[in-house]
């Protein structure tokens, strides 16, 4: 890498870094996932060398999702991978694939034969797409589109890693508070079914506890979803 090269891939980092960091709320918090992520691709697209447009694509179970494309065009292009089952973002999203998947140019690609001319009817010519995501996440990729052939230089290349990896973070911190939400929400209800049952029967919690698992072994009924219906059960209206 030319010297000229690290300094500009300093620069990038450091406005990611701040860019990033800047979308946080006063509160401390970040933003919402999808302010996060297309805030990333809007930087990614400005400090990469020769983007001309950037998006996310997860894959899950084999589904290609679009999330904070840059432009519709990209958009499109994401939707015709998910569509067509092939592309950079498609190859990107698998786990037996190299971490990155670039194409120079694609005038000269054999690889996806039925994507390909509806990218270079798009007017674009190189791609780049760098995969992300801890192996017990949906797999997905950042990816660049560029009208150049063969934009991408070294010094991009690292600096779209370093974006993957800080979307890879956001999404992942993202599906962890979505499961504390659920697991908080079921303690709760496990709560409300224990006081309910202390009420009626006129029990300490423990043993309230222990009838929620007697009646779940019983009915082969998660002790949560036991819980939610007594707890539906208790907020429906009496007959006269």
């Amino acid at each position: 890498m030319e010297p000229h090269e690290v300094d500009a891939l300093s620069d990038a980092l450091r406005h990611a870094a701040a860019t990033v960091l800047g979308s946080s709320r006063p509160d401390g918090g970040l933003g919402s996932t999808e302010a996060v992520l297309t805030r990333i691709v809007e930087v990614a697209t400005e400090r990469v060398p020769g983007a001309d447009g950037a998006g996310i694509t997860q894959t899950d179970r084999g589904t290609v999702t679009s999330r904070a494309p840059s432009a519709d065009w990209v958009a499109d292009l994401d939707a015709a991978q998910a569509e067509l089952g092939e592309g950079p973002c498609v190859d990107a999203g698998d786990r037996d694939e190299p971490s990155h998947v670039e194409a120079i140019d694609l005038d000269g690609e054999t690889r996806w034969p039925r994507w390909r001319p509806r990218a270079r009817a798009a007017g674009v010519r190189a791609m780049l797409s760098y995969a992300m995501g801890p192996p017990d996440a949906p797999v997905g990729s950042l990816n660049l589109y560029s009208f150049t052939p063969g934009a991408f230089s070294e010094a991009g290349r690292v600096t779209l890693e370093v974006f993957a990896l800080q979307a890879a973070i956001a999404l992942y911190g993202a599906s962890r508070a979505e499961g504390l939400d659920i697991a908080l929400a079921h303690r709760d209800q496990i709560g409300q079914a224990k006081g309910i049952l202390m009420e009626r029967h006129g029990v300490d919690a423990d043993r309230a506890f222990r009838m929620l698992v007697e009646a779940s072994q019983q009915s082969n009924i998660k002790v949560r979803d036991v819980a939610a219906w007594l707890v539906e059960e208790r907020a429906r209206p009496t007959g006269p």
